[in-house]
């Protein structure tokens, strides 16, 4: 898929989500539940040396990282913007470095990484009540007004 294909069904997704209630948190975790599911799949398959699937598992968590990567709002959302766009490099690189290198286990900490942020964005989803009028995703818990994460991209009903 190609990547303005998939902005396009991102922010879509990001409509329809506060068009019916939902919250911008829970359309990240799924997100995150995506890539996660991508990297530990192309893990796998790089175990059985199957390098084929291993590249379109590998291409489909970095279509989504930079899904992620192109909705930060760094004028609003930071030090978080950047704090997330490290993350989402670093991740990057990792799956990148696996298929350089055909190490699974660059595959494997990459996934790590993703699940430790994932549960903190669990975290905050069970702090979150759905908003259907804003398009922002708060940044911190305690400044709900900050966003990370731009209106237009995954950015949807998430307040604290």
């Amino acid at each position: 898929m190609a990547p303005h294909s998939v902005l396009k069904a991102y922010r879509a997704a990001a409509s329809e989500s506060v068009a019916y209630g939902g919250r911008g948190v829970d359309l990240v975790l799924a997100l995150y539940d995506g890539v996660i599911d991508a990297v530990g799949q192309a893990a796998l398959f790089m175990e059985r040396n199957d390098f084929h699937d291993c590249s379109r598992h590998c291409t489909r968590a970095l279509t989504i990282l930079m899904g992620l990567r192109e909705t930060l709002d760094f004028e609003q959302g930071e030090p978080v913007a950047s704090e997330l766009l490290r993350l989402y490099n670093h991740v990057s690189s990792k799956i990148i470095g696996a298929q350089t290198r055909r190490d699974a286990t660059w595959l494997q900490e990459a996934k790590a990484t993703l699940s430790s942020v994932r549960e903190a964005w669990a975290e905050l989803a069970t702090r979150t009540t759905p908003v259907r009028t804003k398009a922002v995703i708060s940044g911190f818990v305690d400044a709900p007004q900050a966003s990370a994460v731009a209106p237009s991209g995954a950015g949807v009903a998430a307040a604290v």
